[in-house]
């Protein structure tokens, strides 16, 4: 603990909590004033079908998929015949939760632990579930997709193979 004028001053969750805000609102202003290389539809689409290539073989539940681009702005969204409601917000929100992070959203569980960082993630729409990935250019977050419909495991395979061989990987 630091003191300010005699107080002491906690320095634990709540610092936590303030650093990575700022981090999330950093990483947003510079995915908004990034250069115009993004994902577009036809790659998205390409993502989406390795994902759902991946699942039918393993006989995965139904899924949900969001593709976002580097803003978390959706360029598709693919929810499986009997993939349920809520999947398809809970991928959205793990693409967009990846698309700031620039970092897979299982990375995040950590953080949650603590009570009031939990609180600031949902106040901020951040999920540490796992199975949001973020889409790189160049090591430059260009988007992300999110998963979400099986386990967490399944959820994070699904979105690594999308991501294994897409166009933006190459570049």
């Amino acid at each position: 603990m630091r003191q300010t004028r005699g107080r002491p001053v906690s320095m634990g969750g709540g610092l936590v909590a303030l650093v990575m805000c700022a981090a999330i609102l950093v990483a947003d202003a510079v995915a908004q004033a990034a250069p115009p290389d993004v994902l577009d539809q036809s790659t998205a689409d390409s993502m989406v079908q390795r994902c759902l290539s991946r699942s039918k073989p393993n006989a995965w539940p139904p899924f949900s998929i969001a593709v976002v681009d580097a803003a978390g702005a959706l360029i598709l969204l693919r929810r499986q015949d009997g993939a349920s409601a809520i999947t398809a917000d809970a991928a959205l929100l793990k693409a967009q939760t990846a698309a700031r992070l620039g970092g897979p959203t299982a990375a995040l569980v950590a953080m949650s632990q603590d009570a009031p960082t939990r609180d600031l993630m949902m106040l901020l729409r951040v999920t540490d579930d796992p199975g949001g990935m973020p889409v790189k250019l160049a090591s430059r977050t260009i988007g992300a997709i999110g998963v979400s419909g099986g386990s967490a495991e399944q959820d994070v395979e699904c979105a690594k193979v999308a991501i294994s061989d897409s166009a933006a990987e190459k570049k």
